[in-house]
């Protein structure tokens, strides 16, 4: 059986009057799927256009390098040109992960968001633990007074076995194949639905709905309502998560009753065994 992502399937008359992949390419070997979209979006490429790849030689999440072996998961980047005032544009990496894990949770209902980037399935314990199923990526790709064009980045990690994902990583590493026992799913049908929920989402954040895409996300967070540690700059915060800014902060309620802003760029959570980056 040919397991290759089919560009007919996914865009053009495929695409059902979507903006997000209404147009896009599915190329066998890139540096990275992000690299090829700036630069098409430098380009000129429209607003929603999609790359996929069926492999990476130096692909990259959020912290590090995103490793994932030829056709075994998707590797996705689109182009959005929508214009948000700055402190609102990490809006952009929370409209991707809500829509990955809708998408996700259609065939794995498990699936959830671990601020700010990943894809993960939850499991209660003691201490929360989590296992990474994908991460979401958002660059920005222009300067000066002209709004900034950016691509989001998703990857999954699709019908891998255990022998084929990474070990060592701060969270622990799955697939969809493994979270369902075993079986290989159809790569086209999950990126189709991807392409449908990006485009759905993307089309709330166009129309100003910034509130309803962050009320989508308190409710995918695995995270919302817990009790937590979070080690920031040396500094170990405890308390209950009640949200996310639009300018990407958790929130964080306090035991004394004050409020802590938790920003990705200076904060671990302390979930599981140990420390793991946001």
């Amino acid at each position: 059986m040919d397991d290759s992502l089919d560009p007919q399937r996914l865009f053009g008359a495929a695409a059902c009057g979507r903006l997000v992949g209404a147009d896009g390419e599915v190329l066998e070997v890139v540096e990275s799927t992000m690299d090829t979209a700036r630069r098409l979006a430098l380009g000129g490429a429209p607003d929603g256009y999609a790359v996929l790849a069926e492999r990476q030689r130096s692909g990259r999440g959020r912290t590090g390098s995103w490793e994932c072996p030829p056709k075994e998961g998707l590797l996705l980047s689109v182009i959005l040109r929508l214009g948000l005032p700055a402190a609102e544009r990490k809006l952009f990496a929370l409209t991707g992960a809500v829509a990955a894990a809708e998408a996700l949770q259609q065939f794995c209902p498990a699936v959830q968001i671990k601020w700010p980037n990943d894809l993960v399935v939850a499991q209660d314990g003691e201490m929360l633990s989590v296992r990474k199923l994908g991460g979401v990526l958002v660059e920005q790709c222009g300067e000066g007074d002209a709004a900034p064009v950016h691509v989001l980045g998703i990857g999954v990690n699709v019908n891998q076995d255990r022998r084929r994902l990474p070990e060592q990583v701060p969270i622990p590493a799955s697939s969809l194949k493994i979270e369902l026992g075993g079986e290989t799913l159809d790569r086209n049908e999950i990126c189709l639905h991807l392409l449908e929920k990006l485009d759905f989402w993307y089309g709330k954040l166009r129309l100003g709905y910034q509130e309803a895409v962050l009320a989508r996300w308190r409710t995918l967070s695995c995270l919302l309502g817990r009790q937590i540690r979070a080690q920031v700059e040396g500094s170990v915060l405890s308390g209950e998560v009640i949200g996310v800014r639009a300018s990407g902060e958790l929130i964080l309620q306090r035991g004394d009753g004050r409020q802590a802003l938790l920003s990705s760029e200076k904060t671990s959570l302390l979930l599981g065994s140990g420390p793991q980056e946001p």
